[in-house]
């Protein structure tokens, strides 16, 4: 029996994921040190859903204490992102082969009187994190049919870009298609823990063609990502 952590850091992200988890007959909703999980078992899957709450530091904590717990045999991230290229609009899929944390920066010396200049800046301790490839592969596979779907790279970082300029300069710096707030934490600490996990992300807004967030994506994705664990995992 696979043990499956479903993540989401909002609400919106996660509440078609606890509607299903409440049909199941050893349904429990487990709430300690201000996290939230829901728990489940349906068909041949147990299911623990994660509320992690916006940003590296919250998602970091609730996957390290979710592994510790529950020792889940894989874990799929998901939720809203932004794009960060024209090729990508509301309602697209990408599924993030890799993660890189955005927020390591380190800037040039400028005294009192000189400014601040961002596309000087340089990434400090830049670090690349993985998903396991095979679940990477079965996302896939699955079929989804709101929008185009593609692998990527997630930039992760705590802060909400619209600074149509900064955003090209991150793409093109980090070789990245999307910006979201957790991604890249979970990998780190999955990774720690030698835990499969694979990041899928809806983009929700592109700031290049002047879309403005949609929160109705979160659910088109839970519903893919939902189909795709409990009928074909």
């Amino acid at each position: 029996m696979k043990r499956i952590l479903l993540q989401g850091a909002m609400d919106i992200e996660t509440n078609y994921f606890i509607e299903q988890i409440q049909k199941a007959e050893d349904y429990e909703c487990l709430k300690e040190n201000g996290m939230e999980f829901h728990l489940g078992t349906l068909g041949t899957n147990q299911y623990i859903v994660s509320v992690t709450g916006m940003g590296t530091v919250k998602a970091s904590m609730a996957t390290t204490y979710a592994l510790s717990k529950f020792h889940p045999t894989l874990v799929v991230n998901q939720g809203t992102a932004g794009s960060q290229i024209r090729d990508l609009s509301t309602g697209d899929l990408v599924i993030a082969e890799s993660a890189v944390n955005i927020n390591a920066m380190k800037m040039p010396k400028k005294s009192i009187g000189e400014g601040s200049n961002p596309f000087s800046w340089e990434g400090f301790h830049t670090t690349y994190y993985h998903a396991d490839a095979s679940l990477v592969d079965f996302f896939e596979k699955q079929e989804y049919t709101s929008g185009r779907k593609r692998k990527g790279r997630a930039a992760t970082g705590d802060l909400y870009s619209r600074e149509s300029d900064r955003i090209i300069w991150l793409a093109e710096k980090y070789q990245t298609c999307c910006e979201e707030m957790e991604t890249a934490a979970v990998y780190e600490i999955c990774e720690a823990f030698a835990t499969p996990c694979v990041g899928v992300r809806v983009i929700s807004n592109n700031e290049l063609l002047e879309e403005e967030f949609n929160g109705s994506t979160a659910e088109v994705l839970q519903k893919y990502v939902w189909k795709a664990v409990n009928e074909n995992l």
